[in-house]
């Protein structure tokens, strides 16, 4: 966040590019950008896509808040033609939390930033690498046992298959998850589990567990083998996320998307995107919460129900956001 606005500017600048706009993530200060930009290149609009902020994102233990990343977030929102939020939870979260920040700078604070913000914003979802719904499908009942002519079979395999598909670092929490399959083995509950995604150096946070499920852990390992990834996918029953920050949910959506019913944490961004649409129990509040959820869906099937969530997450299929990015930039581009 430092220094990407320098190395990108002196790349432009020795290789001008025949450009309309500049799209950037809040990884990058815009205002630095362009104050380093050669003409005609610091004339191009540029909009910002914030996928996270770094007034809200959680610190690790090792961490300590620094200052300069929130603050180079709200510049670069100022100076930005166009700054586009992944959800609106996070975009009023971010919002929100600017006035308490700013107020701890001892002089020279500047005046209605949310509401400059707010006035260059919207909400664009990001947009995930599946292929629409086929046309006249329906909610399909899930999470349960149910008449053949209901809904598909559950589970789909011999066992529940629960999947985890997030990064195994701290604001995911996976020892949260962790925790809870103890807790399920000891409740003699019968499951399999798939723990993709990137281990971090992580591994030990699952190894125990693992090593409890024996063969039922069927999968232990990042897939970068996209076609590979799908299929988890497509065989899971239930997917889980703990995170303790989510202003999206890329992997969530996906599984979804998919078929598979989600077990979310209801304080962060699910509830906005998801609840509308839900009519059985998908969120919880906390570790003893968790357990009990999942302890309900693979012991009882009383968590059943029609489940239209996949309908939702469709809204964010490429096919869906493409032409919304489309209209968003093309627009920019004429200014």
């Amino acid at each position: 966040m430092r220094a990407a606005a320098a190395w990108f500017a002196d790349r432009l600048n020795e290789q001008p590019p025949a450009a309309d706009l500049i799209l950037t993530t809040g990884f990058l200060n815009v205002a630095d950008l362009r104050g380093l930009l050669r003409p005609p290149l610091d004339r191009l609009p540029i909009v910002l896509y914030m996928h996270e902020n770094q007034l809200t994102y959680p610190l690790s233990p090792q961490e300590e808040f620094d200052f300069h990343f929130g603050f180079t977030n709200i510049i670069s929102c100022l100076a930005a033609d166009r700054v586009v939020f992944n959800s609106e939870w996070h975009r009023s979260l971010f919002l929100d939390a600017i006035p308490a920040f700013l107020n701890r700078m001892p002089e020279a604070v500047p005046k209605d930033v949310p509401a400059r913000i707010r006035a260059r914003s919207e909400v664009v979802p990001v947009g995930i690498e599946r292929a629409p719904l086929p046309a006249g499908h329906f909610p399909q009942y899930r999470g349960g046992p149910c008449e053949p002519e209901t809904g598909p079979r559950w589970p789909r395999g011999e066992r529940p298959l629960l999947l985890w598909n997030h990064r195994w670092e701290f604001d995911k929490r996976p020892e949260m998850f962790a925790r809870a399959l103890g807790v399920l083995l000891d409740r003699g509950l019968d499951f399999d589990v798939a723990l993709l995604g990137d281990p971090a150096g992580q591994e030990a946070v699952f190894a125990p567990v693992a090593e409890r499920l024996g063969p039922r852990c069927r999968a232990f390992a990042w897939i970068p083998e996209r076609r590979t990834y799908e299929a988890w996918l497509a065989a899971a029953d239930i997917v889980v996320s703990c995170a303790a920050q989510e202003y999206f949910g890329i992997s969530v959506a996906e599984a979804i998307h998919a078929g598979a019913y989600a077990v979310l944490p209801r304080g962060q961004v699910y509830p906005s995107l998801y609840g509308p649409g839900c009519r059985g129990r998908h969120f919880y509040d906390d570790q003893a919460g968790l357990e009990d959820l999942l302890g309900a869906l693979i012991g009882g099937g009383s968590c059943g129900h029609v489940c239209g969530l996949d309908q939702v997450a469709d809204r964010c299929t490429w096919a869906v956001v493409g032409p919304q990015f489309d209209r968003l930039l093309a627009g920019c581009g004429d200014k």
